[in-house]
C-alpha cells in the first residue's frame, strides 16, 4: 500500500518585488518551481497554463504533482522542471496578455530563469554566467540555446507575418469598399437596378393613363420621349445623378394627363 506523498519545503527568493518559491525532488534532488505563484505573478490564468504544459510534448514530461509545504499551508501544485522554465516562459505571447503586465512578463523571460538556476540549482552546476559563456557550454546546452533562439525568431517572425496579413486584409476591404462608392458617386454611372424597376414602374403608370385616354398602345412613345429628353438609348443607362429628374418629369407627365383633354401618343404634352 502506498503512503502518503511526501510535503516539499518550498523555498522562496525575491524578484523585483515578487515572490519566487521552487522545491528539490527528493531522492533525485531535482529542482522543481510550482507554476501557480508564477502565473499569479505574471496576472495569467493558472488553468490555462497548466492546460498548455499537460497539452505539450515537452513540457508535459517534466511537470509533476507535488505537495507543497508554503507560507499559506500545504498544497497540492503542478511543479515545473527548472531548467523547463525558460521553454514555458518563451512561450507565453506578450502580445496576448494585459498591457499592465506585459513588462513584467517581459522581464521574466529575460531574467527569471538566471536567477532561479543560480538560487536552486543542484550543487556542482555551472551558475548561469557560466552557462552564458560560450566556453562554458556544453553541446547540449548549445543546442538548446541554438534551438530556443530559433524558436523566438519563428515566433517572432510568424507574429509579424499575421500581422501583415491582417493589415494586407484590411486594406483590400478598405479599397474594395472606397471602389464601389466611388462608382456609385461617379458622374455618369448609371442607376442601380432597384432604380431601373422604379423607373420602368413610372414609365408603365403614364402610359397607362395615355392609353385611357387616347385608347392606343403609348408604351413606346413615353420611352421614346425619356429617351430623347435625357440623351439616352435604354431607360437602364439613365445616369444616376439624374434619375430624380427623370422621376419628377415623369410624375409632372402623369399629372398633366390627369388635368387636361387628351395628350398625343409618344408624350408631346409638356411635362
Amino acid at each position: 500500500m502506498t503512503g502518503p506523498a511526501a510535503v516539499l519545503e518550498a523555498q522562496e527568493i525575491e524578484f523585483y518585488g515578487d515572490a519566487i518559491f521552487a522545491v528539490q525532488d527528493e531522492p533525485t534532488g531535482r529542482v522543481f518551481v510550482p507554476i501557480g505563484p508564477l502565473c499569479d505573478n505574471l496576472g495569467i490564468a493558472r488553468w490555462r497554463q497548466s492546460q498548455r504544459i499537460q497539452e505539450h510534448q515537452v513540457l508535459r514530461k517534466g511537470a509533476v504533482m507535488r505537495m507543497v509545504q508554503s507560507s499559506g499551508g500545504i498544497q497540492e501544485t503542478l511543479c515545473l522542471r527548472l531548467d523547463l522554465i525558460p521553454f514555458w516562459l518563451a512561450g507565453v505571447n506578450a502580445n496576448r496578455v494585459r498591457d499592465t503586465v506585459r513588462d513584467k512578463l517581459i522581464l521574466y523571460q529575460s531574467e527569471v530563469a538566471a536567477v532561479l538556476w543560480d538560487t536552486f540549482r543542484p550543487g556542482g552546476q555551472p551558475s548561469s554566467a557560466a552557462l552564458a559563456s560560450p566556453t562554458g557550454l556544453s553541446p547540449a546546452a548549445q543546442a538548446y540555446e541554438v534551438a530556443m533562439a530559433v524558436a523566438a525568431l519563428a515566433r517572432q517572425q510568424m507574429q509579424m507575418e499575421s500581422q501583415l496579413v491582417d493589415l494586407a486584409t484590411t486594406l483590400t476591404e478598405h479599397t474594395n469598399r472606397l471602389g464601389a462608392l466611388e462608382l456609385t458617386l461617379a458622374p455618369g454611372h448609371a442607376i442601380s437596378a432597384a432604380q431601373a424597376t422604379e423607373l420602368s414602374q413610372a414609365i408603365k403608370t403614364v402610359a397607362q393613363a395615355l392609353a385611357e385616354r387616347t385608347g392606343r398602345n403609348e408604351y413606346g412613345g413615353v420611352y421614346g420621349q425619356l429617351y430623347r429628353e435625357f440623351g439616352i438609348t435604354s431607360y437602364r443607362e439613365l445616369p444616376l445623378e439624374r434619375f430624380r429628374d427623370a422621376m419628377e418629369w415623369l410624375r409632372n407627365w402623369y399629372r398633366s394627363t390627369r388635368r387636361g383633354p387628351g395628350t398625343e401618343q409618344g408624350g408631346e404634352a409638356t411635362p
